[in-house]
């Protein structure tokens, strides 16, 4: 692991084939080949999204995609969320330099300093919601402010106040488990 590094060194860091790398907060962070565990929890999270984005055309849904969100931050989420405003005109640069609305972050390999510094990361940058989803527990964690979370599992629903109309049990995004 490099410390200190901006994104422009990031991205002239030789990555090697088959392997995604991130940048928090000035650390390469390289990102675990993932299981089926969490490829399954992914899927039905994008297709729940997306089936909301379907009936309420106010953003896109983006799996795996990089973030510029400071000269040393360049995280890739599993799944986030751009509303229509910020993606009226799609970025010039090498990744888009806003903070995704939701971001939706996917518990397999990370260790827990790391998942905890890239939420607080999501939060300091405007993101409205961060759900962090754990596929052995079957729960779902919801941040919408540092320091503040709430829990829910089984058929509780996952309520994005925000996304009228929003409210998914968060048995679902473990579908197939």
């Amino acid at each position: 692991m490099t410390t200190g590094l901006t994104v422009k060194e990031f991205l002239d860091l030789p990555v090697p084939e088959g392997e995604r790398w991130e940048l928090v907060r000035g650390e390469v962070i390289r990102m675990a080949r993932a299981r089926a565990m969490h490829e399954v929890v992914k899927a039905n999270t994008t297709r729940e999204l997306v089936g909301y984005f379907l009936r309420n055309p106010i953003g896109e849904v983006f799996p795996e995609t990089t973030y510029e969100l400071s000269d040393q931050d360049a995280p890739q989420p599993d799944v986030s969320v751009l509303l229509n405003e910020q993606i009226a005109s799609w970025p010039e640069h090498v990744f888009f330099t806003c903070t995704p609305a939701l971001v939706v972050e996917v518990v397999s390999s990370e260790t827990a300093a790391t998942l905890e510094t890239k939420v607080e990361l999501y939060l300091e940058k405007g993101a409205r919601t961060v759900l962090v989803l754990y596929p052995e527990q079957r729960a779902v964690r919801i941040f919408e402010k540092a320091g503040h979370s709430r829990l829910v599992r089984g058929e509780e629903p996952v309520v994005i106040d925000w996304l009228p109309g929003f409210a998914v049990p968060a048995a679902r995004f473990f579908r197939g488990l």
